[in-house]
């Protein structure tokens, strides 16, 4: 039977760019609306937007190299242990675990904090960790550690990583019937 229960959850796909403005104004063209806001980081300019109910978000951040890809990054409960089971699975770790705070004007923090107070979500200083490594291909994406605000902003909590029992079932079922077919 497929596994119900996910360890990890996609919650931002970053987009790198030289051009912050152009790059809002094309993502807003495909979205649709002008939504995109400021990042709660001082060190460089971001952008956001939420692109599904679900907490998936969408970043433009300042382009650091003209290699960088656009980035998925994945929620997980433990970023060291999930670190150490991708490495033994032939992942390479490419930047090494790294907190992540908020940074900001005070009344940008004031009004982040707020924010979460009214969610009913304690604040912190703290928004987690992350990893970014490059899996057995090559192919580039991170991972996150988030702290209590964020998993409740992104949706990642572990109840909230689970597929529906008809996606399990039609997996499942495809899996017995018509895969088979391509051997």
């Amino acid at each position: 039977m497929a596994n119900q229960q996910l360890q990890a959850k996609l919650v931002a796909c970053n987009i790198p760019t030289k051009n912050s403005a152009a790059a809002r104004t094309f993502y807003n063209t495909l979205f649709g609306g002008q939504d995109f806001a400021r990042s709660l980081n001082d060190k460089f300019e971001s952008h956001y937007r939420p692109i599904h109910q679900d907490g998936l978000t969408l970043t433009i951040g300042t382009r650091s190299d003209d290699r960088e890809p656009i980035t998925c990054f994945f929620a997980v409960d433990n970023l060291d242990q999930m670190v150490s089971q991708l490495v033994a699975a032939g992942g390479k770790v490419v930047v090494n675990a790294t907190a992540m705070a908020p940074s900001g004007p005070p009344q940008a923090l004031k009004t982040f904090q707020d924010t979460l107070t009214a969610q009913n979500v304690q604040p912190s200083n703290s928004v987690g960790r992350f990893v970014t490594m490059l899996d057995p291909d090559g192919n580039y994406f991170g991972l996150m550690q988030l702290d209590d605000a964020m998993q409740t902003y992104f949706n990642a909590r572990p109840a909230q990583r689970t597929l529906s029992k008809a996606q399990v079932d039609a997996l499942d079922n495809w899996k017995r019937h018509g895969e088979p077919q391509f051997k």
